[in-house]
């Protein structure tokens, strides 16, 4: 029964590990094709998530330099995922209570602190990108920090915190694997 149960987790953790390094390159990808087609995609599709308002198409320079700052918080999103992919390829070799498991799960809790952070930075760059080519008096910067963004930190506070835990709990499992 045991070996059934390992050997699905083997295999969900396999599709797992596909997925997450699918979307490693997947995000990057999607950041630039919006920016590259922003200037022709449906107003509100554009609006709802800027930090300022734009009424005008964007230049192509503008459009690289908002790109740009986009791959802050991506980056970041994909230091998470290959911490993903990597734990999930630990649970598809049937390594599920090591350090290197406790090591995914203490990247993934700073990746989301980090998220955070690049999130802090990356609102203001941004505003200052898409207003910069504003007149005078109409250039923005906008700062943004909300209850989410405690939330996500919180809990990736609350990762980093559970793979210490494991890590102690790995320890004893490996002492007591060792004792005679």
């Amino acid at each position: 029964m045991e070996s059934n149960n390992l050997n699905r987790i083997r295999s969900v953790s396999a599709k797992f590990k596909l997925l997450f390094l699918a979307l490693i390159f997947i995000q990057p990808l999607m950041d630039f094709i919006f920016w590259m087609s922003f200037n022709y995609l449906p107003e509100g599709f554009t609006t709802d998530q800027l930090p300022v308002p734009i009424t005008s198409p964007l230049s192509l320079g503008t459009l690289w330099m908002a790109f740009l700052v986009s791959l802050v918080p991506t980056s970041v999103i994909i230091y998470g995922l290959l911490n993903l992919k990597t734990l999930f390829s630990l649970y598809e070799q049937g390594i599920v209570f090591t350090q290197g498991n406790v090591q995914c799960f203490h990247r993934l809790g700073l990746s989301l602190m980090a998220l955070v952070i690049a999130g802090f930075i990356h609102t203001p760059l941004l505003s200052m990108v898409l207003s910069f080519n504003n007149p005078e008096g109409q250039r923005m910067l906008t700062l943004q920090f909300g209850t989410q963004n405690l939330s996500l930190f919180i809990m990736g506070a609350m990762l980093v915190l559970v793979s210490w835990v494991m890590s102690e709990a790995a320890k004893l499992e490996h002492e007591q694997a060792h004792t005679v």
